[in-house]
């Protein structure tokens, strides 16, 4: 069998952690594609999510127009002009930050109940604050954003796709006696009560299922080792593969054991489950996975339904513009009045 972590795409999670930033005295020209979340006047805080350049989901937060404007022109220290202004908008950008982290981990279900649930981690470990000071009229700008590969789809779904294209590309395909490229894919299932993303969604186990599994005495698949092979498609090109000490499976017995019927959906999809550790990978625990396989020799079927974009990003801009507003107005008293005490 192949590695129950290959062909899959991980998505990151965890408990949201101190926001690391990355500054810069000025910014270079970037051709962003936004869609601009407004008040009037400038914009303060713009999501679009996709930039068109280095593909990166974003949000930007900046200060109010007329603020940020007479502050950019200011001859004397904006910080200590409009002190509370600026922590203001740092702390909306951190806000933004980590409420995008918890809807990526899982710990926060998105506004249309909705869960992404985690897999590795690298998606909400992704989600990162850039500072800059542009200089001109902008006088420092917060971009919350995410490089992660995966956070374009996440954020924006993607199209119905012929699976079978991956034979003419991956090199964990393999080729059988007949001569037939062929791949065995994991498909990961979530736990009940939760939506997995990856590039196989819809599959929650079954309430039964994991009763199931979580018997005392069910014994765990678990990877023993690895040894390394050229590719079918490139042989200049070593390949991983993986070997195994395999545990429990559940058979078509046990399903019909579980008052579901083996020959149907979605009990078929459910034979042959392993509960699959690895132990160089602890952090995510174990993962339910069933195996299917993939052949030149079988066109049909294989066709990926797409996916619905959850647009985390766009719900964490969403609900920081809610915020905006208010909390930016309280700043700005609260420095015009510190103003009006040093006068």
């Amino acid at each position: 069998m192949a590695n129950p972590h290959e062909n899959s795409a991980r998505v990151k999670g965890g408990k949201p952690r101190a926001p690391s930033q990355r500054r810069a005295t000025r910014e270079s020209s970037r051709d962003e594609s936004s869609i601009a979340v407004t008040k009037g006047g400038r914009q303060p805080l713009s999501t679009g999510i996709i930039n068109s350049v280095d593909k990166q989901v974003r949000v930007t937060l900046t200060l109010p127009g007329e603020l940020e404007l007479f502050l950019a022109r200011a001859v004397s220290d904006a910080v200590e002009l409009f002190p509370n202004s600026l922590r203001a908008i740092a702390g909306l950008a951190q806000a933004t930050q980590e409420r995008w982290i918890a809807y990526a981990s899982g710990s926060l279900p998105l506004p249309d109940g909705r869960t992404i649930q985690r897999r590795s981690g690298e998606y909400a470990a992704s989600i990162q604050i850039e500072v800059s000071y542009p200089g001109g009229d902008t006088m420092v700008r917060y971009v919350i954003y995410s490089d992660d590969p995966k956070a374009r789809w996440i954020e924006e779904g993607f199209p119905a796709w012929d699976m079978h294209k991956i034979l003419q590309t991956s090199h964990r395909a393999r080729v059988s006696k007949r001569g037939h490229k062929y791949l065995i894919i994991p498909f990961r299932w979530g736990t009940p009560g939760t939506t997995v993303v990856g590039a196989y969604t819809g599959r929650e186990l079954p309430q039964q299922v994991q009763q199931w599994w979580l018997e005392p005495t069910r014994q765990s698949s678990i990877i023993t080792g690895a040894y390394t092979e050229l590719s079918v498609q490139d042989q200049q090109t070593e390949v991983t593969r993986f070997t195994y000490r395999w545990g429990d499976q559940l058979t078509a017995a046990d399903v019909r054991g579980l008052e579901l019927d083996p020959d149907t959906k979605p009990g078929k999809h459910l034979v042959g489950m392993v509960r699959m550790r690895n132990p160089a990978r602890a952090a995510i625990g174990s993962e339910r996975i069933t195996f299917r396989t993939m052949s030149e020799a079988a066109p049909e079927g294989w066709r990926h339904p797409g996916l619905e974009g959850f647009a985390p990003a766009r719900h964490a801009a969403d609900w920081i513009e809610q915020l905006y507003p208010a909390l930016m107005e309280e700043a700005l008293n609260a420095d015009v009045e510190r103003l009006r005490e040093l006068a």
